[in-house]
Order: structure tokens, then C-alpha cells, then sequence
């Protein structure tokens, strides 16, 4: 298992998909980025515009990494 910075929220940019958000919440929780893209992905079914807006604000506003 990879080891993590867990310091503080952040974009983890060498393991993007689209923006890193979901890699970097990975990294601070300490858990597969698999997992949180799974979430993503039923938060985004469930709330669209919610999570959809939520990505974006966290992919602009939380630094890289």
C-alpha cells in the first residue's frame, strides 16, 4: 500500500483522472483511491448538482500536490 501526506486536504496530481480531488481526499483519509472515486461517482448519482459543484470548488480552491 502507498504511503500518504496526510497533513491536509490537497489535489494529488500524479494520480488524477480528471482534477486529483478524489487521489488527494485518498491520501488524506488514508483509504484506495478506488473507494472515494466509487463514493464520488454515487454522490454524483445522487446529487448531481451538489456534487458536481462540490468537484469543481475543491478542484480550484485546494492546492496541488
Amino acid at each position: 500500500m502507498a504511503t500518504y501526506d496526510t497533513d491536509r486536504w490537497y489535489c494529488a496530481r500524479a494520480y488524477r483522472k480528471i482534477a486529483g480531488v478524489c487521489a488527494g481526499f485518498a491520501g488524506y483519509y488514508q483509504q484506495p483511491r478506488w473507494l472515494i472515486r466509487l463514493l464520488a461517482v454515487i454522490l454524483l448519482v445522487m446529487f448531481p448538482v451538489a456534487a458536481l459543484l462540490a468537484y469543481l470548488v475543491a478542484a480550484v480552491v485546494l492546492p496541488n500536490r
